[in-house]
């Protein structure tokens, strides 16, 4: 019995095609780009932790409106998931991330820093200290990046600086 007339493959013997199928699904430096944009959006709408209804409008703003200009697709699923705990767990916790950036500036005033270098730095901050599966490395090459893209021209030195050390102390600690 011929084997190939059961499988229905071509008689020849090169491999088959694969099907390239397009995924709607983001990477995680798309759902991060996002968490950037709607983080540095916090100051100009006066958000609190307690201000639920509009972070949600902000949010719905962002993705209607803003979303399309110059980032990744809109999220779904799992990169929602990750981008609503993101935002609300900075949010949340803007004090205690304006802390340690407080403790990691040398001769700097928070109120001082360039806006985009504030919401990096709370953005990165947050993911090594509240999301386990973030690689401290990775937190912080993803903000300078961003910083790249977004921030002034001494920002991404500045952003690698600064949170470097954060992560420098956060391994001393023993909370890598």
């Amino acid at each position: 019995m011929d084997i190939s007339n059961i499988s229905g493959a071509a008689k020849d013997s090169s491999p088959p095609k694969l099907a390239v199928v397009k995924s709607n699904r983001m990477d995680r430096s798309g759902a991060r780009r996002h968490c950037f944009v709607l983080i540095f959006q916090f100051p100009y709408h006066g958000l609190t932790a307690n201000d639920s209804e509009s972070l949600a409008w902000l949010k719905t703003f962002y993705y209607e409106y803003l979303g399309d200009i110059d980032t990744a697709p809109r999220p779904s699923g799992r990169d929602d998931e990750y981008i609503d705990r993101v935002i609300w767990g900075a949010l949340e916790k803007q004090a205690q991330l304006d802390g340690v950036i407080t403790n990691f500036l040398k001769g700097w005033e928070i109120d001082r820093l360039n806006r985009v270098d504030l919401a990096l730095l709370r953005l990165a901050i947050y993911e090594m200290l509240c999301e386990p599966d973030v690689p401290h490395g990775v937190a912080v090459n993803e903000a300078v990046e961003l910083a790249k893209v977004y921030g002034a021209d001494e920002s991404p030195a500045f952003i690698n600086g600064v949170l470097g050390n954060v992560a420098r102390e956060i391994k001393e600690a023993g909370r890598e």
